[in-house]
């Protein structure tokens, strides 16, 4: 008639652990990415336009959780924070390159050669990038008010992956496109 429960901080980080491993597997990765790659394909219409914004995606999220891993060694991060930025690595690294490459395209049908589309692009689309991932990480500097690891640590992956993906689609996008 007993019943033994474990229970504690080891094991519940664990679970936590286990649980994110598995999100993060079936959503972003088993599922997200090859959504994200099917769509961009499809919607530019050739496979390298729509592999260029998935690989500025991937490079962001890589050294994001570069960023995260020598950020641990000095602080206690939540397991989740991988979650976060893998997930806004995906959504912020396409978006910003969709931006980029979609007027570069523009440009391209237009008749300009290549660097001057990129020119065109990164004078357009570049500035847009800029103040949208400015806007993303002041709004997100609002988390790190809230008094839990957790809230903070979501905070600081999502706010890294948006610095990591806009230098990426400023700087190393427009080499790629030339």
């Amino acid at each position: 008639g007993f019943q033994v429960g474990i229970t504690g901080d080891h094991t519940a980080n664990h679970d936590f652990g286990k649980q994110s491993q598995q999100d993060l597997e079936t959503g972003e990765l088993a599922f997200g990415l090859p959504a994200a790659l099917i769509v961009l394909v499809l919607v530019f219409g050739a496979v390298f336009a729509g592999l260029v914004p998935v690989l500025m995606a991937i490079l962001s999220i890589i050294v994001a959780l570069g960023l995260v891993a020598l950020i641990s060694l000095g602080f206690t991060l939540s397991v989740f924070i991988v979650n976060m930025l893998t997930g806004m690595g995906l959504a912020l690294g396409i978006d910003y390159s969709l931006f980029v490459v979609s007027r570069f395209r523009e440009e391209r049908a237009l008749g300009l050669a290549k660097e001057d589309a990129i020119g065109r692009a990164g004078a357009t689309a570049s500035r847009a990038v800029l103040f949208s991932g400015s806007t993303f990480v002041v709004a997100l500097i609002g988390m790190f008010i809230v008094p839990t690891s957790i809230m903070r640590s979501l905070a600081l992956g999502a706010i890294l992956v948006g610095i990591v993906s806009v230098v990426a689609a400023l700087t190393l996008l427009p080499a790629l496109l030339s």
